[in-house]
Formats: structure tokens, sequence, C-alpha cells
């Protein structure tokens, strides 16, 4: 059987094979399992994942009395829900508002049946005023579309839900949605739209004269025609820097996400042999992910980022791998260096100088360090090392996005980088490819760190510096 046909033979029939190198023979492929995906499940029922002690820090830092957000990862962030009906309009949906107001609970604005068909069957433990909204009792027929809405709210038509046939009992899917729904709108009656909806959470949390930070255009457009006294200001900035310090359920999370990935990347590289292709490599990438729970994102293979470009492995060949994948919306990045075969003498020697560089680094992170500091640390230790290489070295924050943290230059400008300081739960990759052509390959070393009280600990397996088969 050709090396070729392996490699068939292992995305056809769904098993790994084992590594052809004695000196690994021991690394199989771990096994996989959706048990971390039920402890991920369970964490995240417990209530919205936003960091409120940084939250309520950061918009006094930020002059803001609130924020007002409809991004599905915002909106995620604050409830716990990923809002598919968003995802799949690629239209703002639902909103949620916080203040700074401590005392005050986070509002959830949200179409009724979706709350009903889809929010209730998930039992979150949501210490929130839920705002639903059904629709207009009446059509609208002959309107101008220039003129400006009604400040009387319409009547709301009639909440909408699945009538009962009585032929058959119900199940509790069908009464949990029931109970959830009827608790909803005891305590707040259904609004007519959305637009009232947001408008009365608005009102009720005593925002009526302030200012505010959003997410989306759509948010100024409600804002704009309530006729309240409220000043909007972009609140990207302001909401990268309360997720730059994660929760302890945040960080359970990411040890989910990040263990996943990392075992996903592995068992797909110790699978290939020389034949493969880049597209071959990147669906078993894929597959083992779903195997795990984790939804894939991407692979970068050999510093290649392209969708449509593609390869064919070859015996000798040395080449990075950076596999990014998500659990429970949280992000795992992952780098190694894969040879196939022994390693030539530059590519071993460029592998060993960014493994050093990582391990100089990892013995100083902890909180005060900057980002500065960090790539300063890094490429000393290779160079005082007796390399010669350009490494990149560079520190990045992970959580809900690959590059979750605020710019220097404030909102929209996250991909300016700020020479961030180190804080404790913060979880940071520290990129380190290296930066040559003509070295027989490319080479790359990545792992996930938790910035810890006085140090840091690493949230995925470190051993694998390189991967040979």
């Amino acid at each position: 059987m050709k090396r070729r046909d392996l490699l068939k033979t292992t995305l056809a029939g769904g098993a790994l094979l084992p590594m052809s190198t004695d000196s690994l023979a021991e690394k199989e492929p771990k096994t996989t399992s959706l048990k971390n995906h039920q402890k991920g499940a369970e964490i995240l029922r417990g209530g919205p994942l936003v960091n409120l002690e940084r939250a309520y820090k950061v918009m006094a830092e930020e002059n803001l009395d609130g924020l007002i957000v409809t991004q599905p990862i915002n909106f995620y962030y604050f409830t716990g829900y990923h809002d598919h009906l968003a995802v799949r309009y690629d239209a703002p949906s639902s909103f949620a508002l916080i203040t700074r107001n401590e005392k005050q609970p986070i509002s959830i604005i949200m179409n009724q049946f979706i709350y009903y068909f889809c929010v209730a069957d998930s039992n979150f433990k949501w210490p929130s005023d839920v705002y639903l909204f059904t629709g207009w009792d009446k059509k609208i027929v002959g309107t101008n579309p220039d003129t400006k809405p009604s400040n009387k709210e319409p009547k709301a038509s009639s909440p909408f839900i699945f009538q009962d046939k009585k032929q058959m009992p119900q199940s509790y899917i069908e009464k949990n949605r029931l109970e959830k729904l009827d608790i909803a709108l005891e305590n707040i009656p259904e609004s007519a739209d959305a637009r009232w909806a947001l408008t009365k959470a608005i009102c009720n949390n005593g925002l009526e004269k302030s200012k505010i930070g959003i997410d989306h255009p759509v948010i100024n457009r409600v804002i704009d025609t309530s006729g309240l006294d409220i000043k909007t200001v972009d609140g990207d900035h302001a909401l990268r820097k309360i997720r730059l310090i994660k929760t302890p359920r945040e960080i359970e999370l990411m040890r989910i996400t990040a263990e996943n990935n990392a075992t996903a990347a592995l068992n797909a590289v110790r699978a290939v042999r020389a034949g493969a292709n880049h597209f071959e490599l990147k669906s078993l990438f894929f597959s083992e992910c779903a195997k795990l729970g984790n939804m894939p994102l991407l692979m970068q293979i050999d510093s290649v980022n392209s969708e449509v470009f593609n390869a064919e492995l070859k015996d000798g060949d040395a080449f990075a791998i950076d596999g990014v994948s998500q659990a429970f919306h949280y992000t795992g990045d992952y780098g190694r260096t894969v040879f196939l075969g022994e390693p030539s003498r530059s590519m071993k020697k460029a592998t060993d100088a960014i493994a050093i560089g990582w391990d100089a680094v990892r013995e100083k992170l902890k909180p005060g360090l900057r980002y500065s500091e960090i790539r300063t640390i890094g490429r000393d230790a290779i160079k005082k090392s007796g390399y010669n290489f350009n490494v990149a070295v560079t520190p990045h924050s992970v959580g809900l996005s690959h590059t979750d943290e605020p710019g220097r230059d404030g909102p929209g400008s996250y991909w300016v980088k700020d020479d961030l300081v180190l804080e404790e739960n913060m979880i940071i990759s520290v990129d380190m490819p290296v930066l040559h052509t003509g070295i027989g390959g490319s080479a790359h070393l990545e792992d996930l760190t938790l910035i810890t009280k006085d140090g840091s600990e690493q949230i995925n397996d470190i051993g694998d510096r390189i991967v040979i088969v």
C-alpha cells in the first residue's frame, strides 16, 4: 500500500495512523471524546460570561454610562447565548444592555419566538431583565418611508407559540418553553418591535440622558428615533478592554478549547504522510476538531493561508502549522513545526532557536511584564545562544477573538497594537515564527498561556516542540 493510500484510508475510515518514527512511537494520536464539550455546556449554562467587575471599571475609565451590544460575539459575552438568527441573517437580531449601576441587572432584548423556541431550552441562569418583542398587532398600509416613526407604541401582537393539539402529553421541552416564556412576559410584557423594546430598556435603566458605547450603527438608528438625549460612541475599545481579563468560567472554557485545538492539530499532522496535500491535511484537522466538539476556523500550512492554494507534501518537507478552532466560541491557537522524515540541519537549528526563545519568555511571564519586554526577552535569548534567526516573538491576547485586545489608538484600532501590560487572568499567545526563507522550510511555535497571580500556566500540552512523521 502506498503512503498516499494510507492517508486516504485515514480520511475515509476515521482511524488515525500511528507515527512511523521510533523515537516518537509512544506519541500516538489521542482518542477523541466529547467529555470536554459536556463540561463546557454546564459552564455556559451558569449565566452571562461577562467580567462584570472589569466592565464597571472600564465604563468608568471610558466615561460611559452604559453599553448596548448586538454583534453576536458581544451578545454572547453578555448572555451566554449565541444568536444564530443574527449570524444567519448577518443583521442585528438581539440586544444586551449594561449600565454602570452595579445594582441593575443586564437587560436582554430579543424576539419573543426565538426566546421561546431557542433560548428556553438552555435553561440559562440569567439574572437579567428580559424584554421580548412580538410584532405589531396590525399591518401598516400606505405608509410613507420618509415619515418619522410614531412616538406612540402600537399594540403588540400576541406571543406566538406552537398550539397544543392535546392528542398526546406535552414533552419536557414543550412544557419548559412555555414556563420560561410565561415567566419572562409576566415580569415585562411584550413590546411591538425591537425599537420599542430597546427604548423601554434604556428608559427603565435611567439612561434617557447618557453616554453609551455601542457596537453597531443600527443602535444609533433606534436612539435617533426614540427622542432620547443620548450620545453614542464606538464601544469596541471598551468591550475589548473588558474581554481582556477572563473570569474563572471563561478560563475553564479556554482550557477546553486550547486542549481540544492542540489535540486536533497533533492528531491531524501525525496521520499525514508524503503524497498527501494541503487540502487533505486541513480536512484532517477540521475533522479532528469536530470529533472533539471544536468548530474549526483555519489551519495555516507552511506559512500559506490561501483557501485555494494546494501542494503535495513530500519526504523531507519541513513546514509550520498554525491551527485555530473554537469551543463555545472561545478560541484555541496552536503552532508547531512538522518534519516528514528526519529534519535537515538548517531546520533543526531554526526549531531549536524558537524553542530557546519561547522557554526564555515562559520563565518571565507574569503580571506587570509589557508586550515589548516579551519580544526583547525572546530575541535576546536566541541571539545569546548563538543563533542568527529573526523570530517574530509576537504576544497577543486570545479569547472570543483570535486577537482579543484593544489597540493603542482607541475605538476601531485593535489592529494597532498597544504595548499592553500583562495582568492576572489574561490569556495570551506568543507567536514564534521564523522570519526567513532559504532554510529548507518554515518553522513556528505557539501555545496558550494563562497569566496567574505571580507567574503563568500553560493551558495546552507543550511537550511536542516539533512533530516528526
